[in-house]
């Protein structure tokens, strides 16, 4: 989903939901769409993020051979509240 031109990841966990920014902070080149519970992972360097924090919580594995193109981006994360609204679609604040 994109919000304000920027891509963010919605996870659900029981009856909850979480959003995140999903750029990656280490040089910004890659979007986190692998996620495993509430753990978001950087396909290009391995990076792990808590999706309810936006915590990085492992540090990536640096591989050369993986361009990027983008500054790096601060941690933690941007998180946003995400609820059901009355009409059943998420609602992203």
């Amino acid at each position: 989903m994109w919000l304000n031109g920027r891509p963010v990841l919605v996870v659900r966990d029981g009856d909850k939901f979480y959003g995140m920014d999903a750029v990656c902070a280490h040089m910004g080149c890659a979007i986190l769409s692998e996620v495993h519970g509430t753990t978001a992972v950087c396909p290009a360097h391995g990076a792990k993020y808590d999706v309810k924090t936006g915590q990085m919580i492992e540090p990536p594995q640096v591989k050369p051979d993986v361009p990027c193109e983008q500054e790096e981006i601060r941690v933690p994360l941007r998180t946003y509240k995400v609820s059901v609204g009355s009409d059943g679609l998420l609602d992203v604040e």
